[in-house]
């Protein structure tokens, strides 16, 4: 299945597909799958050693998502030059040129190289060998993740307002424990899917075990909050006590693509069927909670 034309955009930074049937009070985001580099990135080190920070084709892999009543935002930016999937303050003052103006975290996800904005592409490679400037920093939040934010955040607002509730998913793509050696990434969970709802906080019980159920139907091996809780957006988006439900998936690459040469494989077209009916799946049970 093909990607049809986005109902909204903004060239290079998102695209947004709203429902193509009757709706439901369900989104869906990708924020890693975009492909179109900025040309204001200035990396040093060699493209080729950052693209597997992509999740390359994740976008396309859930293109059915509308069909099913649902939204899904796409962002066209790779997170490599600044990540949607993050929040301002896990920004690492140490690559700016100058004092960061804005509130600084302590992260472990910055520690590692792969904060708001990414220093590290995996096995010693420094992205640059230059300090940031602050305002290049800045630009970077208001041209890419502020857009992407005020779009997620708009289409959670219109399905709160219309329905009193809100499911979202977060999509995503890892590597497999194998590729990970090559980046010197450890306990990588072997699973085809991880399911991540920070521990229970972000989502309800019935709406993990509804996905869990779903992917194993496909045949596909699942875990719960191994390694890959969720971040940002889930937390973001996430507030189960006031019947707001965000939950991320992670999908192995192996089981779709070539990670070393970032080419489809022969896995691709049955793992896009897989998820299109495992979209049916969650669909159906969020048209069941409010309609109960």
């Amino acid at each position: 299945m093909t990607m049809r034309d986005p109902d909204h955009h903004i060239d290079g930074v998102l695209r947004r597909f709203d429902p193509a049937g009757p709706a439901l009070p369900l989104m869906f985001d990708s924020p890693h799958s975009g492909t179109r580099y900025p040309d204001d990135f200035g990396h040093d080190c060699p493209r080729d050693r950052i693209l597997w920070g992509q999740d390359s084709f994740i976008d396309e892999i859930y293109a059915a998502a509308p069909d099913a009543g649902t939204w899904l935002l796409c962002a066209d930016f790779p997170r490599t030059y600044i990540d949607a999937n993050r929040a301002l303050a896990d920004i690492d003052p140490a690559m700016l040129d100058g004092p960061w103006p804005g509130e600084v975290i302590a992260n472990p996800k910055a520690d590692q190289g792969i904060g708001l904005i990414w220093k590290s592409a995996g096995a010693g490679v420094e992205i640059y060998e230059r300090k940031l400037s602050v305002a290049e920093a800045e630009r970077r939040i208001d041209g890419y993740w502020r857009p992407y934010h005020d779009e997620l955040t708009a289409i959670a607002e219109l399905i709160r307002a219309r329905w009193g509730r809100r499911w979202h998913i977060n999509c995503h793509s890892m590597f497999s424990p194998e590729f990970a050696a090559t980046l010197g990434r450890d306990q990588v969970p072997a699973a085809d899917v991880v399911l991540g709802d920070r521990e229970g906080t972000t989502c309800d019980a019935g709406f993990v075990d509804a996905a869990k159920r779903a992917f194993e139907a496909e045949g596909l091996s699942v875990a719960v909050n191994e390694r890959f809780k969720g971040v940002e957006l889930v937390r973001k988006f996430g507030d189960p006590q006031a019947g707001c439900h965000s939950l991320q998936i992670e999908l192995s690459r192996r089981l779709y693509m070539d990670e070393h040469r970032i080419e489809k494989s022969a896995g691709f077209e049955p793992l896009q069927a897989a998820v299109t009916r495992v979209i049916g799946a969650l669909a159906r049970y969020v048209n069941d909670e409010v309609t109960r």
